[in-house]
């Protein structure tokens, strides 16, 4: 019976997580500029967050934690949040994880709002519907 390497496997969860985060990153830049992108980019942010609120993180961070710690390392990383644990380690850069949560939040809300451009004449026409019903309600 083979042992499992489970640094490797570490490893691979970590460059897998990083390729979709400067995935996400660099389909905000594409979807600035052509804006067809934009809604499948909301959808991404929106599934990344909320896959990270139903976990209260990332799992591909909790299992990182757990492959590096089965091969005998300890590690801070369900602590202190992937994006903030190697920001620290590559770049000697601290930030914490509650600012990358802000961040975060405020990107996936900016870009829900602007990807909705593309329905602009359904839901304009169901917001000033929603106005009316309103303000005939307040009248009554």
């Amino acid at each position: 019976m083979e042992s499992v390497d489970y640094l490797l496997l570490a490893d691979m969860v970590t460059v897998i997580h990083t390729a979709l985060i400067v995935g996400i990153l660099l389909g905000i830049l594409v979807s600035v500029r052509y804006k067809r992108f934009r809604p499948i980019e909301a959808l991404f942010l929106l599934l990344a967050i909320l896959i990270w609120s139903l976990y209260s993180g990332c799992p591909l961070t909790y299992l990182e934690d757990f492959l590096r710690t089965s091969a005998g390392h300890s590690t801070a990383l369900s602590q202190a949040g992937f994006i903030p644990f190697y920001f620290n380690k590559w770049f000697g850069f601290f930030v914490t994880n509650r600012e990358i949560t802000i961040a975060t939040y405020i990107t996936a809300a900016f870009f829900f709002v602007i990807s909705m451009e593309w329905m602009g004449p359904y839901a304009h026409l169901e917001i000033v519907k929603i106005r009316r019903a309103f303000v005939r309600s307040k009248v009554d």
